[in-house]
C-alpha cells in the first residue's frame, strides 16, 4: 500500500511584493517537511543564534566582547575557530561551513542596515 502524500503546512504569514514575488514566513511550527530539511532548518537556526550573539557583542560596552566579535568576523576560518573555541559541538568541516554561512548572513544584514540608515538620513 503506498504511503500518503506529505501535506506541507501552511506558512504562518504570506504576502506578495510589488514585483509579484510571493513571500512566505515560516517558523519552527510551519517549516516545510522533506528529506534533510529538518537538518537545514536547525543549521540555519544555529547560524542566526550565533550571529545575534555576535551582534550583541559588537554593541556591548565591553571592549573585550567587541574585540572578540570583530576578530571572529574577520574571516571564515576565524569564525570557525570561534565556534570551536566556544564549545559548539561540531567538527572542523562543519564549523567552516557554518562560518561561511554566518559571514554571508552578516554581510546581508549589514547591507540592509546601511541601506535603511541611508534612507532615513535623507
Amino acid at each position: 500500500m503506498p504511503r500518503k502524500r506529505t501535506v506541507q503546512p501552511e506558512p504562518s504569514e504570506s504576502f506578495t511584493l510589488d514585483d509579484g514575488t510571493i513571500v512566505e514566513v515560516r517558523n519552527h511550527n510551519t517549516r516545510e517537511i522533506g528529506r534533510g530539511l529538518d537538518k537545514k532548518f536547525n543549521a540555519d537556526e544555529l547560524d542566526w543564534q550565533v550571529l545575534l550573539g555576535l551582534f550583541d557583542d559588537l554593541q556591548s560596552q565591553s571592549q573585550f566582547r567587541q574585540e572578540r566579535a570583530k576578530t571572529a568576523l574577520e574571516s571564515n576560518h576565524a569564525l570557525a575557530r570561534f565556534l570551536l573555541d566556544n564549545d559548539y559541538e561540531m567538527d572542523q568541516r562543519t564549523a567552516t561551513r557554518h562560518g561561511k554561512s554566518i559571514r554571508i548572513k552578516f554581510a546581508q544584514s549589514m547591507e540592509i542596515y546601511n541601506n535603511n540608515k541611508a534612507q532615513n538620513k535623507d
